[in-house]
Order: structure tokens, then sequence, then C-alpha cells
């Protein structure tokens, strides 16, 4: 980041030809631009004006001339802990404080997305079966792709479809992807395949609706077993529990999804479909949702009741944002944790330390991270952070 100055402050420095010193030096005991001492004499500092005075956004520089702001031609232009780069002219860390930024990248979190294929997603939002669509099943696969594409890279996807082709009518074979990272292309082909009746995974059969069984196979992914980062199901159905109840039926899911969450593993609720119909019991699905200890903020509903492509999409949408962690995992492990500085778009002042974890952030040495929490959270999940510096030494940002 570059020094801060003011037009016209005073600095020591001899004068360029182009910019030069009127009168008798006055002595002011002041300090360079952003807060270095611009030159030293006996008794104290002693800064020159530049003559005439330096216009616009110029400062005037230690060695007397009018220089832009955010440049400087000597360490003096700069503030404590940062000295002037020769080549470019600009401050950067130094002055013998330690300075230095440590690469740290955002821990993408694992989604585990559990979706219906029962014979009902055939049917339109109206609930008339519509075989060549567009059918519920075209609007959630269209949908899917579409956070898929949109969360590349930010999220880790995998893919459960229930009832699967793999296990018998109310049991699971195995996910048609696991959790890792880089799947998203994967289930969209997978996907967008399926639209197709002659696809396997087209939704034929087998005509049942079991939630728990899919449930309890989400709550089996290896990958949520990873302490270093978040992990959450998304469940989207159209329907009711129907024709199954290996895994207990509505009594089981709730079980399933209670025990996920004290697992640290949160489960979001999507009920797709027109609620008038009775396709889907909102009494149930609202169970699930506060089960999954990320209930719908909407003051009507626990669980994302989408009852339109729209509303669907938006909710997926909300859902992703969610999952998106304030975790950043660091590239080196400092000596010092007590010398960790945080710092939003290089703005100075620092984003504090709180280790009660509710505005600010924190670091744990088990993971090599540094968490944010609260409002701190909030600002980069709404995108209004576009440079974070995680700094060692020196509590000040790191130029662009």
């Amino acid at each position: 980041m570059g020094a801060l100055a003011a037009s016209g402050l005073l600095v020591a420095g001899a004068c360029s030809d182009d910019s030069p010193l009127e009168g008798t030096p006055t002595a002011v005991g002041g300090a360079g631009a952003g807060g270095g001492t611009a030159a030293s004499g006996t008794g104290g500092s002693v800064s020159l004006e530049c003559q005439p005075p330096c216009e616009g956004d110029q400062f005037c520089s230690a060695t007397g001339e009018c220089i832009d702001e955010g440049t400087c031609r000597e360490d003096a232009d700069c503030a404590e802990g940062l000295e002037c780069d020769p080549v470019g002219l600009v401050c950067v860390p130094g002055g013998g404080c330690g300075h230095e930024e440590i690469i740290a990248e955002p821990v993408p979190p694992n989604l585990m997305i559990v979706l219906d294929r029962s014979c009902s997603m055939r049917r339109d939002l109206s609930n008339v079966i519509n075989i060549a669509g567009p059918n519920k099943w075209t609007h959630a696969v269209d949908a899917i792709v579409q956070m898929t594409t949109q969360f590349d890279g930010l999220i880790r996807f995998g893919l459960i479809l229930f009832p699967d082709t793999l296990g018998g009518d109310c049991t699971q074979g195995a996910p048609a992807f696991a959790v890792l990272p880089d799947n998203e292309t994967g289930i969209q082909t997978l996907l967008t395949d399926a639209l197709d009746t002659s696809d396997s995974q087209y939704p034929d059969g087998p005509c049942v609706t079991n939630i728990d069984t899919a449930m309890e196979q989400a709550s089996q992914e290896p990958a949520f077993q990873d302490v270093d980062r978040k992990s959450y199901a998304l469940l989207i159905t159209d329907g009711k529990q129907a024709g199954c109840n290996v895994a207990g039926g509505d009594n089981g899911t709730t079980q399933i999804i209670t025990d996920m969450c004290t697992a640290g593993v949160s489960t979001f609720v999507v009920g797709f479909g027109d609620l008038a119909s009775g396709t889907i019991d909102p009494a149930q699905m609202d169970l699930f949702a506060q089960a999954g200890c990320v209930p719908n903020a909407d003051p009507n509903y626990d669980f994302y009741a989408a009852e339109s492509p729209t509303q669907l999409q938006q909710a997926l949408d909300t859902i992703a944002n969610e999952t998106l962690g304030c975790n950043y995992q660091l590239g080196e492990t400092p000596d010092n944790p007590d010398a960790i500085f945080v710092f939003f778009n290089n703005d100075p002042d620092q984003i504090p330390r709180d280790d009660t974890h509710q505005d600010g952030w924190d670091y744990d040495p088990n993971t090599n991270q540094v968490t944010f929490y609260g409002p701190t959270c909030d600002a980069l999940k709404a995108g209004q952070v576009s440079d974070v510096d995680i700094v060692l030494g020196c509590g000040t940002p790191t130029p662009d």
C-alpha cells in the first residue's frame, strides 16, 4: 500500500531543479508522508516545504519534489514498517519490522447433494404427468447445473440420487459422486444425460421415495470426516417418504439428520413443488430442517419451499452462499501466532482478533487456519472484500 500524504506536507531534503526551495528552511519536527520521518537535524526532525506547493493529489517527497500520492522516492516517504522500492517507486514491507504476507487460500466446504429422482419428478409443478418436460426433473437438473457452474472450485460437490439404480427398491447402492474437488463437470454431464427418457438415471423407477436411506447414505460420506473444512448435505425432494421405511421412515430421517448435525454436518432441506397439491408435507419438512441446524430464514417455513423454477434456483443460490467458508488455510505455520495481523481491501485499520467468535477472526493452530466470524464473515460472503491480507510481523497491510 502506498504512503498516505497530504498536499503541502513539510518534508526535508534537497530540492530538484524542477521544484526549487525558496526561503529559509522551517523546523517543524514533522514526519514524512505516511508517518515516516522526513529528515533529522540537530535537536529533532526538520521538514521543508516544496515551493511552489504541491497541487492536487501530489505531496512533497523527502527529496524535495512533488510526487503522486501512493508513490515514493525515499524511505522517509513511507509509513513505519515500509520502505521505498527503488524500482517500482512504491512503499513495500520493510523497515526492519519483519513484515511478511502469508499466502492464504479459502477452504472450500463439502456439499453432498441428495436429489430425489422418484417417479413423481416426471410431473410438472401442477402435479400433472409431463414425461417429455418441462417437468420437475428438468427444472431440478437445470438448477443444479447452474449452481455447480456458478460455484465451480468454491465448493466440493458430491451427488446422491434416490432411489438409485444400484441398491434394492428401498436401499442405496453407492453415491453417484462422492464428495471430491473437481466433480462439477461429471455431475453436470450425468444429470444432463439423465434428461433423456432412455437414460438409466431418468426418474422412471423404482417408484418409491426413500428419503431415510438416502440420508443414511449421505451420513456415511467419508469426506464428512475431514475436520479441516465445513461439511453440509442438501436434500432436494418433491414429496413425502413413500413405499419404504428401511431406515425408519420419517422418524428415522429426522434422527439421522439430527445425528449428522451433532457431528458437525448440517443439512439444508428443499421442498420442490406446489404445496397446495399435497405432495409435500410442510410440517415434516420443517422437522427435517430444524434437525439439520440450518433452517431457512423465511417466517413461514423452516425448509426452503420452492414452488417455481425461479424459487428453486434462488434457494440453491442462497444455500451455496451459506456454505461458503470463512476459513483460510495458511501456506506456512507462523512461529508466533500473536504476530498475525489481518486487513481487508488494504484498509490500514486492522480486523480485530476475537477469541469469542462474535465478530472478527481467530487462529486455530491445530488446523493452521484463520477463520472469520460474525459480520466480518458476512462481509466476505457478500463479496464486499476484494483483498484479504494476512500479515506477520507488522500491523500494516501489504500493497496489491
